[in-house]
């Protein structure tokens, strides 16, 4: 009998190559069908995310045009820049000024000796550095001393700062080295003026209120401290003037269109609402002209052009995603989306409306904008310059969320994107005030001397530090009054809040105005001065704010600003003039670039559209993670009971060889068998 053979164990059967096409057949149709599930996915959330970055370059060329502010940016021009720059911001108004620098802010520089070598000691011991106003007569020659120095006021708002002087930085540059290292607001160096090393210390910030204060302590008697040998001779004091004054504390100096502005840095902001002037040299009588134009037609050119070569780039990255190829051609990995589809049709259908602006430019087409066959847009630069010409406001208008007020003296100041397009009714309850300090009744003349030059207020809660006035006597006190005005606004703890006050002489006393309106606004004073009326018996009296309705709602009042609420949530009206009661009417639109903006928001949130997609893509590709946890189960299942199967056969065809072996060797032994086993 012939025997029944494999190439495998036992069997024959090779088990595991059976086994392996088995899982392969049952395998391959489901995974390539999840693969190419996958693949799809993939490429469709890696659309979106090239379609958001479209957007998200889209939107931002929106910034610049969804807010008077933005939109309208000013420039100036300045007729001197060797004297003057001059940079603007977005709250600057249009307006001609005449500035004459009469003098540079300065920071006050003392001078050691001159030292022969650089490792010279020139002592052991503290310095300590007051920071404050000194009044100081340099005199006409330092060697012999015919110096003066009046007195010293400390700066309230910076403190003393100590080093000490040791064996280990007692030398020339090592007294150099130990302040600076220091950190608190000096600087030391070294200059070789022909007769040796001198020493030079200077306060970091510039002006009056900044000059040096040198105090010395060699832990000796008190006269060691201020003799002309070891640390002493770096001391600059009431007691000793052993360094020599080189450059004064200065403030800069200069008019505005005549009147008088102190500030301590040559750097001034908050003079002109919106301008920064550097002041580079003074000029004395030579005014520079500073003009600032709030209509810059060639930068609201530049914005509305990239406004629609941005659009543009966007719409060709929609198009791409979105095209038929036809029937022998590749589609758009996006064909047939309906959240791409919605995005753009809602984006084409704001741009092919009008807005309410009130003007004779109301429409994309009507500033030289318009479509092409291709969904992308075409820009008439002639028609778009034209427009600008004729009513800059209008096309401003056109894609800026704004607000025309029928009363002069209530401006649109700004809207949210809850604020609701419509006709708003605004009334007045009560306007306005701002804080006032009331000074007792004084009298002129009044000299002012080292005795009495000194006050200090807190405005709107902010000290003003120290406040020093020119030592003189004043006949006129309309004049006191504006030197007062002046020196308060020169406060750099003011400046920096951007507080301030205005000062007047009236009814036989001064008044003391905060330039904020509303609750927060108030004068109080702090630091006495009876000459001038300062004291505790003046009155204080605290601003209040505005109050009243916009579309017939109770809106909220912050200081002159009004804003509303319901339909008019997010709509402020900063409320001037001297009229409670009606006060006309608001009609408000939201502008092109808002709605768009507005839009494109919406889409992006986290329960926006776009964000719904791509969150359903990520889903179904972990979802086919999942399936392919559960096919290979499927096949692992498969595959054992195969394995259980064949191996069953296995020993089945295992014994059967075994039985065909026997009865082979029966079949042999039988006698006169001649069975051909060949």
């Amino acid at each position: 009998m012939a025997t029944i053979s494999a190439a495998g164990i036992g069997s024959g059967l090779d088990v595991n190559s059976i086994l392996e096409q088995i899982v392969e057949a049952e395998r391959a149709p489901t995974e390539n069908r999840l693969n190419l599930k996958e693949a799809k996915l993939q490429a469709e959330l890696s659309a979106f995310g090239t379609l958001k970055g479209s957007v998200s370059s889209f939107q931002s060329s929106l910034g610049k045009l969804t807010s008077a502010s933005l939109f309208n940016s000013s420039k100036v021009s300045v007729s001197n820049n060797d004297v003057l720059s001059a940079s603007t911001s977005s709250i600057a108004q249009e307006g001609n000024y005449s500035v004459e620098v009469k003098s540079l802010a300065q920071s006050h520089t003392l001078a050691s000796i001159a030292f022969d070598e650089l490792d010279d000691v020139i002592g052991n011991g503290t310095l300590t550095f007051n920071f404050g106003t000194t009044v100081y007569d340099p005199g006409t020659d330092f060697e012999t001393a015919d110096d003066t120095y009046t007195s010293f006021t400390n700066n309230t708002e910076r403190s003393s700062e100590s080093v000490v002087i040791d064996n280990t930085n007692n030398t020339v540059s090592g007294v150099r080295d130990a302040i600076n290292n220091a950190d608190i607001g000096v600087t030391a160096s070294i200059v070789d003026d022909g007769s040796g090393y001198r020493l030079l210390i200077s306060s970091d910030l510039q002006g009056l209120d900044n000059s040096l204060g040198i105090m010395v302590d060699e832990g000796g008697a008190a006269a060691d401290n201020i003799d002309t040998s070891g640390l002493s001779q770096l001391a600059f004091n009431g007691g000793a003037t052993n360094a020599e004054q080189t450059q004064a504390a200065a403030d800069a100096e200069l008019t505005i269109n005549g009147l008088t502005v102190f500030r301590e840095e040559n750097t001034i902001t908050g003079a002109i609402p919106g301008i920064t002037l550097n002041l580079k040299a003074a000029d004395v009588g030579n005014p520079v002209q500073v003009n600032i134009s709030s209509t810059n037609t060639s930068e609201a050119e530049k914005n509305i052009s990239a406004f629609v070569a941005s659009f543009n780039e966007m719409a060709g990255v929609f198009n791409s995603l979105t095209e038929y190829g036809g029937e022998d051609g590749q589609n758009g990995i996006l064909l047939g989306d309906t959240t791409t589809k919605n995005l753009m049709q809602q984006m084409r259908r704001e741009m092919g409306g009008f807005v309410d602006n009130g003007g004779s430019f109301n429409s994309l087409s009507s500033i030289g904008i318009t479509t092409n066959r291709d969904g992308t847009l075409k820009l008439d630069s002639a028609a778009l310059n034209e427009a600008l010409s004729d009513d800059f406001d209008s096309v401003a208008q056109l894609f800026y969320a704004n607000g025309s007020s029928s009363d002069s003296e209530v401006l649109v100041t700004g809207s949210s994107l809850s604020t609701q397009e419509g006709l708003y009714n605004v009334s007045i309850g009560s306007l306005a005030t701002q804080g006032q300090f009331s000074a007792a009744a004084v009298t002129g003349p009044i000299t002012i001397d080292s005795s009495n030059d000194t006050f200090s207020f807190i405005v709107d809660g902010t000290s003003s530090g120290t406040i020093s006035i020119s030592q003189a006597t004043y006949t006129d006190l309309d004049e006191l009054a504006q030197e007062i005005e002046n020196r308060i606004n020169s406060s750099s703890n003011l400046q920096s809040n951007g507080q301030g006050v205005s000062v007047s002489y009236e009814s036989g006393a001064f008044q003391i105005t905060s330039s904020a309106y509303g609750s927060d606004s108030s004068v109080r004073v702090s630091s006495q001065n009876s000459s001038l009326g300062f004291i505790s018996s003046g009155v204080s009296t605290e601003g209040t704010d505005v109050t009243g309705t916009i579309g017939g709602f109770v809106a909220t009042g912050s200081g002159q600003l009004l804003t509303g609420t319901s339909a008019a949530t997010g709509l402020q009206l900063e409320i001037t003039g001297n009229t409670e009661g009606n006060r006309g009417s608001i009609n408000f639109s939201r502008g092109l670039a808002t709605k768009l903006n507005s839009l494109l928001t919406a889409f992006q949130t986290e329960d926006g559209q776009i964000t719904a997609k791509t969150d359903s893509i990520n889903d179904q590709i972990n979802s086919i993670a999942e399936d392919r946890l559960d096919l290979t189960k499927r096949v692992d299942a498969i595959e054992e009971r195969y394995r259980k199967q064949f191996t069953a056969l296995d020993i089945l065809i295992s014994q059967m060889n075994a039985t065909s072996d026997f009865l082979q060797q029966q079949l042999d032994a039988l006698p006169g068998s001649t069975f051909n086993k060949n």
